[in-house]
């Protein structure tokens, strides 16, 4: 995307919400935020987004001779458990923004600006974000928490209601199907984290024979999958020994 496009969407973005938003939380976010179950939490997030706002980060940049701004991306931030992974930065309200400040968002963000400037606060409506966003670099993450991945962003651009990998249906049929041919007899199951994609847990017996290739086998069955991006994005392949719960620090993430 070229920088007068950035700039254009940025611009847009800002004449997208009300004057008198004052920054507060608001009734339908505050509601999903409030449920327990973080697959719950991340199904009410999506729905209060498609009316909603948040609050974008943006890092101020000196002004120069030229008719547009030189840096006019959407900022970004890394997933701390995903190489090279990123997402926008986003908050629920602008308490939640100031407090993110106060812990060093501005050394978070990319692009990084030789800027004295504080990092502000835009308010967005979030299925506008979600249009600019689902280009580049087709994730959010609000509140530094929940991972809004590209299958939600592109529900919420299309009005349509999202389906999490979890819940989509032809997408588990698909990993049944390659448990079946791979690691026949697993069990396993795909659950949602915070700040992270989502976790697809597999339980297995340490003295299955040739386990380690069987493993290799599937995971390059799940990155061949037609439909991955569009029903998971990034999903993490978790083999844990059998009666064990679903923390280990032996993760591989496919895309």
């Amino acid at each position: 995307m070229s920088p007068v496009q950035e700039n254009a969407i940025l611009r847009a973005l800002g004449r997208s919400v009300n004057s008198a938003d004052r920054g507060d939380l608001e009734p339908a976010m505050a509601q999903a935020l409030s449920r327990g179950n973080l697959e719950e939490c991340l199904l009410g997030i999506a729905e209060a987004l498609r009316f909603g706002r948040v609050i974008l980060p943006i890092l101020p940049h000196e002004l120069n001779n030229q008719a547009e701004c030189p840096r006019g991306q959407l900022p970004q931030v890394s997933l701390s458990a995903v190489t090279r992974a990123l997402a926008v930065p986003v908050f629920s309200s602008l308490s939640t923004f100031e407090e993110a400040v106060k812990n060093g968002l501005a050394t978070q963000m990319e692009p990084r600006e030789d800027s004295s400037h504080p990092v502000r606060p835009m308010p967005v409506k979030g299925r506008a974000l979600a249009i600019a966003a689902l280009d580049s670099p087709g994730r959010i993450l609000l509140d530094g928490r929940y991972l809004l991945p590209r299958p939600l962003l592109n529900a919420l651009v299309c009005s349509d209601t999202w389906v999490p990998s979890w819940k989509n249906q032809h997408f588990l049929t698909l990993i049944a199907q390659l448990f079946a041919e791979k690691l026949p007899g697993s069990t396993w199951k795909i659950i949602p984290q915070e700040a992270a994609p989502d976790r697809l847990v597999v339980w297995v017996d340490p003295a299955t024979p040739a386990l380690a290739q069987s493993l290799n086998a599937l995971q390059m069955g799940i990155n061949d999958l037609y439909n991955l991006e569009a029903a998971a994005d990034l999903i993490e392949v978790t083999p844990v020994p059998t009666g064990c719960t679903s923390d280990s620090n032996h993760q591989v993430y496919v895309r």
